[in-house]
């Protein structure tokens, strides 16, 4: 596998990354997106659901063999052929969030903004840990993330949880995209995405069994 045409790939299509909100945020609709993992198997889900009562809408799980393994800045080869066949198999799904990262990656293309181009949809990285950058001057209860004087995200306290990392996957705003994970957290994470991180290994459990 040659990573260094990947990464190349990766900057080229960083470049395609548009950061303003295209359509404007006037839908509730959203949908979570989570891949768990056994050995050489993945059970993907995807949750749809409505951003003002957390309504689950419509759901979709997949599972299948491993295509690729873990690799550093590369988590698309791993998990982008199973949230791309997720998204696919829904017959609506709004602005997608993702569990990984935008355009706060080393190349500014990250998993969700790798779903963002190859789908030509609307999606937001929400990631658990700090890949890099650092943190700005805080505001109430978020702070800025900077590299290189260059803003990739937005970190946010929320209900005084863990922190949590936001950064435009595509076709977004950072401010949409830190409203839309706001107004669909519960106890500090986005419910939409604690219901597909559930439900994806509850079906993974399943198969296993």
């Amino acid at each position: 596998m040659d990573l260094t045409a990947l990464a190349n790939e990766q900057k080229d299509l960083a470049k395609l990354v548009r950061k303003y909100d295209d359509p404007s945020y006037t839908s509730p609709i959203v949908t979570g997106v989570d891949v768990a993992y056994a050995k050489d198997i993945a059970a993907g889900c995807a949750v749809v659901s409505n951003n003002y009562t957390n309504e689950i809408i419509d759901s979709s799980v997949i599972i299948k063999e491993i295509e690729s393994d873990y690799i550093h800045g590369f988590f698309q080869l791993r998990e982008g052929p199973i949230i791309i066949e997720l998204i696919r198999s829904l017959e609506m799904q709004g602005i997608i969030l993702v569990d990984g990262n935008g355009i706060l990656h080393p190349r500014r293309f990250g998993l969700a903004s790798y779903l963002g181009i190859k789908m030509d949809v609307q999606t937001i990285g929400v990631a658990k840990k700090l890949m890099l950058g650092e943190m700005g001057p805080g505001t109430g209860d978020s702070a800025e993330i900077i590299q290189d004087r260059e803003v990739l995200g937005k970190v946010l306290w929320l209900n005084e949880r863990k922190p949590i990392y936001v950064s435009i996957g595509h076709r977004i705003t950072l401010d949409t995209a830190v409203k839309i994970v706001s107004e669909s957290s519960v106890d500090g994470y986005p419910e939409v995405l604690r219901r597909a991180h559930k439900m994806s290994k509850e079906a993974l459990n399943r198969y296993k069994d």
